[in-house]
């Protein structure tokens, strides 16, 4: 007994083991005794000594815990796309201990999820996010088992009268915003995000003006320019002299794109959160079954059959590799009939012979 609790002191192993009890009552600090002797006996003979809850781990479990780290290193819409694919795992598989996620069980995940109208991608997404919580890799997991083929080419280049319908419909729509946004996306490629995080210190509307990319989805696109057009800067100017008539002259810090509602800005030192309702409204006026980041495809297509060399383009796109800007740059119909055309236009010092020749056969000796 030293200062009213009981200790207890013995040698195991050739160590000495001196602890508190932790108690005041004789009889529960014998039985503490008891519990750490064996405890250091399983340690000894090499066997686990975790409690059966935290050996015996669900899959609730390790989502909960991977969701609480995701957020220190990822950006917030990484974050949000993590939280809405747990949803799906949780429902699924959230009863599950790790043990249980066998080939088999991953099989009939995707069986599930294709049934209830998932696409490839999103349940491979959805699987990838699982094998990181458990703390290994998919092949590591689950080596038999290949992950299912996604459409690489889902988006796709915008018709010039399609495009042109968007603008019209959003030119005529109640959202103040809704124009401005669609016409920059249209002429610079940029991601939504940047786009609705850009800021007036960003935007040069100077007569070789040029916009300035803040944060981006990669580390090519981080801080990249890109040239305003002509319409663009006209757009742009009315938008901040509408901006302007307010909120009062624009200061650099005040976001481009500010929190608003339908008819008003609202909050200049916020970006607007999102413009998914007044996108939804133009599309359906517009006629046009498209993707917000179809206009970003569409830009790059411009580029390509332009003729603008590949650097450049990747320079403008913020892409890392070729190989995406191939997947961003669709030559369109009209492009391909246009470039036929002009082969064709040109004179050939080789006319097309009237009579196909004759040849003989190398074999036979005959002609065919």
């Amino acid at each position: 007994m030293r200062s009213g609790f009981w200790w207890y002191e013995f040698t195991f192993a050739g160590r000495r083991a001196r602890e508190s009890a932790k108690t005041t009552r004789k009889t529960v600090a014998l039985e503490a005794e008891k519990r750490r002797r064996a405890e250091l006996e399983r340690v000894h003979a090499g066997m686990p000594t975790e409690k059966p809850e935290h050996r015996i781990r669900t899959i609730s479990v390790v989502l909960k815990e991977y969701r609480a780290t995701y957020p220190v290193n990822h950006r917030e819409k990484s974050v949000l796309m993590v939280k809405n694919r747990c949803a799906h795992l949780l429902r699924l598989l959230g009863s599950l201990v790790l043990s249980d996620m066998t080939a088999q069980r991953v099989i009939e995940y995707m069986e599930k999820r294709r049934s209830e109208g998932a696409g490839n991608r999103t349940i491979n997404l959805e699987l990838q996010i699982l094998a990181c919580a458990m703390g290994y890799t998919w092949k590591a997991l689950w080596p038999r088992v290949k992950r299912l083929e996604e459409n690489h080419d889902v988006g796709r280049a915008l018709e010039s009268g399609e495009e042109q319908a968007i603008l019209d419909a959003a030119a005529r729509n109640q959202s103040r915003l809704i124009y401005p946004f669609l016409f920059t996306l249209a002429w610079t490629g940029m991601r939504s995000d940047e786009a609705r995080t850009l800021r007036w210190s960003q935007v040069d509307l100077g007569e070789s003006g040029e916009i300035r990319v803040g944060g981006s989805k990669t580390e090519a696109g981080k801080g990249r320019r890109i040239p305003i057009s002509g319409n663009l800067r006209a757009v742009l100017l009315q938008h901040r002299a509408r901006y302007e008539s307010q909120l009062g002259p624009v200061q650099p810090d005040w976001y481009v794109f500010p929190l608003s509602n339908r008819l008003a800005f609202k909050d200049s030192m916020r970006p607007v959160t999102s413009l998914k309702t007044a996108w939804e409204s133009v599309r359906t006026k517009a006629k046009v079954d498209c993707r917000l980041h179809d206009l970003r495809h569409s830009f790059c297509t411009k580029l390509a059959e332009a003729g603008v060399p590949e650097g450049t383009m990747l320079d403008i796109m913020g892409h890392v590799s070729a190989a995406t800007l191939r997947r961003y740059s669709h030559i369109r119909a009209q492009a391909r009939r246009d470039a036929i055309e002009a082969v064709e236009s040109r004179p050939f010092s080789v006319a097309v012979p009237k009579e196909s020749p004759k040849w003989t056969s190398p074999t036979t000796g005959f002609h065919p």
